[in-house]
């Protein structure tokens, strides 16, 4: 009779179309008969089957070639199918591999022991044949998902793991926390623990431990999502935790606080590494010419009394690099670097940099009643002692010219006394002297005039209509046309004739007269952006907010007054901030920009990488495009730092979502290195000049990038 079964059920199953894939059953029973049945069904049904008369010829074949599904009877002599599952479990330690057990109907104890040993299913004896397919194809499938389960759970952990991202909750009811596996490297707290919160408030840093417990209460109350970041204690390291969350409303989850961490550890050292580059020089490692007028300027903040500054460079310095070649000329100017690092080190010096090729600057003090030329001659002497080249037998002696400026006497801030320093070093190199002060004129007085006159030309300049916006073009790669420009205020006053804007600015901006012409630039934008729209040109225009303006309590009313009055598309008004700006008050500065953003209001965070912001910080800010300093643009071609630089930048503009767009492309190396780094945008005068609306409207229409 069982014979009769297995023909008409053989007949059946090889009437019916074939599964697809050949996968792999193992077939393991003593019964000589059974075993040659069940495998003859399942290869006429296409699967590829191996047999096995034992658990331990089962083990066996497992080892040499993992099958998709083990079809295994309970009953056997020697190792039973009990044992042979539990060791295959044990072995492979795979939850997915479906294993299937024959046994008695009425046998429940072997029943509930296979399951014990890791059955996925059974099917009792005596077989029917019909069943005994579908569930070997319901058991492959099962296996199929429950393998693409464990990939999908691999992924999604390795993806965590190396994005630094997991899972936290805090019980409110017996105000424990726990998390994901991925916390328990950063913290040596199993992920399993259910720790006390005080206990794990210990870890943190003392002085960020307030803040984190007062973030955590906000949350239990309900008052907003708990958004921070902070440091973690760890042996005698740290580690840098952003931890984001919310309280649950619903069933559970209002008793819990949960949401997500990401590990900032490396993303705060990148951050150091590029801040660290764009303002130090890689060679000698002094800081450049932008970080040492900032530390000049904080200087005299503190107290400019006899603080001079000193410019040096190398005489006949490129005939040197000529000869030695630029490895030996950079281990000159690396023992150099390292020679006004130890005199800073030391005290003689305040700061020192390297502002040019072979040109250093530094500042000292000199009080009164001591010797400046005692002062500069003893740095001099120092830089001046002989050099030791590696592949050189002779030592090296250096000549230098310098020239030096003193405030408040030549100059009362950093800029100027570098310029005036610089001034002077020229002379003495034309002179022939090693090193000259530079000079008093009578320019002075006329400079003293001039200032007064634009300071009284400025009042009433906007009411008599004397200022004008020109615009300069920003092309974008992608789309290869002009999507875009910043609008620039000129001064064309009648008495003085064109007043460049660095004379003018600044003292808009000291008399407070910014807010009001600040809030005519941007009614003037916004209806010049309205225009071009209405001629079929929609056109982003970029408006620059000033320090004051920013903290002006009217700005978000012109800002609202500017888009009504003008009925532009309000993203095509786009606010330009300074990181600067952002910093002296970074939760105003949020909800001012969320605010911007509400009226339909584009924001972009200009001069990027050169202030002192924080990556931290950045995050934050609801922008739509990273201005990349013209800093950074004028050596990409050519200097490694910066190309790492503008690489950084376009890294994290990319996981923020928004454009790049860099400043002062004048050439077109720059473009295709620019391009090439991934920046979406460019402006300079590559792209064109700040011109006259007409002139503007008439280049957007007729340009096409190359590309």
């Amino acid at each position: 009779m069982l014979t009769a079964m297995a023909s008409s059920s053989a007949s059946a199953v090889a009437s019916e179309e074939a599964p697809r894939t050949r996968e792999h059953v193992l077939v393991v029973d003593d019964d000589r008969t059974t075993r040659s049945m069940v495998c003859g069904v399942l290869r006429r049904d296409g699967w590829v089957v191996t047999e096995a008369t034992d658990g331990q010829q089962a083990i066996e074949a497992v080892q040499q070639a993992r099958p998709d599904l083990i079809l295994m009877d309970v009953m056997m002599p020697g190792m039973d199918g009990h044992t042979a599952c539990a060791r295959i479990r044990a072995e492979l330690a795979d939850d997915a591999l479906p294993i299937v057990m024959l046994t008695a109907a009425d046998d429940l104890a072997s029943i509930e022991r296979a399951f014990d040993a890791g059955a996925t299913d059974f099917i009792t004896k005596p077989i029917n044949w019909a069943l005994l397919r579908e569930r070997v194809r319901y058991a492959l499938r099962g296996g199929r998902l429950a393998r693409e389960l464990r990939r999908a759970r691999m992924r999604e952990l390795a993806v965590r793991r190396i994005a630094g991202l997991g899972y936290w909750q805090w019980r409110l009811t017996d105000d424990t926390l726990s998390w994901s596996e991925e916390f328990e490297p950063l913290s040596g707290i199993r992920a399993s623990s259910g720790v006390p919160r005080e206990q794990f408030l210990q870890r943190v840093h003392p002085e960020d431990r307030l803040r984190l417990q007062s973030g955590m209460e906000a949350a239990r109350q309900r008052l907003g999502r708990m958004d921070l970041e902070f440091r973690l204690t760890l042996g005698e390291g740290e580690r840098i935790l952003r931890v984001v969350g919310e309280r649950g409303r619903e069933g559970d989850d209002a008793s819990l606080v949960f949401g997500v961490f990401h590990d900032l550890t490396l993303m705060r050292r990148t951050e150091a590494l590029v801040d660290y580059l764009a303002l130090h020089d890689e060679v000698t490692e002094l800081p450049k010419r932008r970080l040492f007028l900032r530390q000049v300027d904080e200087a005299l903040t503190d107290g400019g009394e006899g603080l001079w500054v000193v410019t040096a460079d190398i005489l006949r310095f490129g005939r040197l690099n000529e000869s030695l070649g630029e490895s030996s000329a950079n281990q000159m100017l690396r023992q150099l670097g390292q020679r006004l690092r130890h005199l800073v080190d030391t005290g003689v010096l305040l700061q020192a940099a390297r502002i040019d090729g072979d040109e250093f600057a530094w500042a000292q003090r000199v009080l009164p009643g001591q010797s400046l030329e005692n002062a500069l001659e003893a740095v001099l002497l120092a830089l001046q002692e002989p050099l030791t080249l590696s592949g050189h037998e002779q030592a090296l002696r250096l000549v230098f010219s310098a020239g030096c400026a003193a405030h408040p006497v030549h100059g009362l801030d950093a800029q100027t006394l570098l310029t005036l320093a610089q001034q002077a070093q020229r002379r003495a190199r034309v002179q022939g002297r090693p090193w000259c002060v530079a000079e008093l004129e009578q320019t002075d007085v006329r400079a003293r005039q001039r200032q007064l006159m634009l300071e009284q030309a400025l009042q009433g300049a906007l009411q008599r209509g004397e200022f004008a916006l020109v615009y300069q073009p920003q092309l974008d790669f992608a789309r290869g046309r002009i999507v875009g420009c910043e609008a620039l205020l000129r001064w064309r006053s009648p008495q003085l004739g064109a007043v460049p804007p660095g004379q003018f600015i600044g003292l808009l901006e000291d008399s407070g007269q910014i807010v009001e012409v600040g809030a005519w630039v941007l009614q003037e934008a916004a209806r010049q952006a309205a225009a071009w729209e209405r001629a079929g040109l929609p056109l982003r225009v970029g408006v620059n907010l000033s320090p004051r303006q920013f903290v002006s309590p009217h700005l978000p009313r012109h800002v609202e007054q500017a888009l009504a009055v003008s009925a532009v598309t309000p993203a095509l008004l786009e606010l330009e901030i300074t990181e600067s700006l952002t910093m002296h008050d970074v939760e105003h500065a949020v909800a001012l920009l969320q605010r911007f953003r509400s009226m339909g209001a584009s924001v972009a965070l200009d001069d990027f990488g050169v202030g002192h912001s924080s990556l931290a910080y950045v995050l934050q800010f609801p922008i739509d495009a990273l201005k990349i300093d013209r800093a950074f643009v004028t050596h990409v071609t050519r200097g490694r730092t910066d190309r790492a630089i503008v690489r950084a930048i376009v890294a994290l503009a990319q996981a923020l979502g928004v454009e790049t767009i860099a400043e002062g492309v004048e050439s077109q190396r720059q473009c295709d290195f620019l391009e090439a780094l991934g920046v979406t945008q460019v402006q300079g005068y590559l792209i064109g000049r700040p011109m006259e609306p007409a002139e503007l409207e008439k280049l957007a229409q007729q340009y096409r990038h190359p590309s």
